[in-house]
């Protein structure tokens, strides 16, 4: 596909579970001429992931180009530092993000001990278990576990034991997000709070040149930054179907799953917008 030049800048930001990585892997035969062909055209390209500093930095280095990110739901955003031959960022951390340790002392409190009867944390588990649960190898299971402000855990609960546990943690300023294979407690950030940090940051260098942004996911925990771009992408997920999205407009959704769906959903996305603003 011939990518024309639009006088705008764009700004794609995609999730990475199953959106642009299949069963945790990176395909470079199907993703990597057309993801330099975007970069080559000035796309921007954000991965915006629950998953570590640590695994980013390792899909990050099999793309081969130092691209902006945030992990663990927007709890910290990365800019790559030019000039720099390695991967090297500045750091930025969201004010909403609670540091692990300071998590697990909430959860130590009286109020949450009969909640934590049905619920397990993934790091207290063997690592036999947690290979079955993530379907990640020893190694990838090290750079999973280097979390830093997120608890990701399995809920043996229903409804109600769930809405009642989301308000206990509420009232300590934590919350949980559900989504993807686990459910992660974490402070009172998501991924929206990446999306406005970003954009916020190009915005003021633009100044008069316009902005378009274009999200790409496939679960309950990317409805946030969906809702709020110009161009939402879906890309077909065969265990969770989004339907539930408050826009009406320029959504397209993929008939392939990760990672050709990621590929066929850009695509459909720039000829609409090359329609839109050519």
């Amino acid at each position: 596909m011939e990518i024309k030049q639009i006088k705008k800048k764009i700004v794609i930001f995609t999730d990475l579970d199953e959106t642009l990585l299949k069963e945790n892997k990176y395909y470079h035969n199907i993703l990597n001429s057309f993801i330099k062909k975007l970069l080559i055209h000035d796309y921007v390209i954000i991965p915006t992931t629950s998953k570590t500093y640590l695994e980013v930095i390792d899909i990050i280095k099999q793309i081969k180009f130092k691209l902006p990110f945030s992990v663990e739901n927007g709890a910290a955003y990365y800019l790559p530092i030019k000039y720099t031959k390695d991967y090297s960022y500045k750091k930025i951390l969201n004010p909403y993000a609670v540091n692990k340790v300071a998590i697990k002392k909430i959860l130590s409190k009286n109020i949450f001990k009969n909640y934590l009867k049905n619920i397990k944390l993934i790091e207290s588990l063997s690592s036999l278990e947690q290979k079955k649960i993530t379907k990640l190898n020893y190694k990838q299971l090290e750079n999973f576990n280097s979390r830093q402000y997120t608890i990701p855990i399995l809920i043996n609960g229903d409804k109600n034991f769930k809405k009642n546990f989301e308000a206990s943690l509420l009232k300590d300023n934590l919350k949980i997000t559900f989504g993807g294979k686990l459910n992660n407690i974490s402070g009172l950030h998501s991924k929206l709070n990446s999306f406005n940090f970003f954009t916020n940051q190009y915005k003021q260098r633009l100044r008069n040149e316009k902005l378009i942004t274009i999200t790409l996911g496939d679960n309950q925990n990317d409805i946030e930054i969906l809702n709020n771009s110009n161009y939402t992408g879906i890309i077909k997920n065969k265990d969770y179907k989004i339907t539930n999205l408050k826009k009406k407009k320029n959504i397209f959704r993929s008939f392939t799953g990760a990672p050709c769906g990621w590929v066929e959903v850009v695509k459909k996305i720039i000829i609409k917008m090359e329609r839109d603003y050519n």
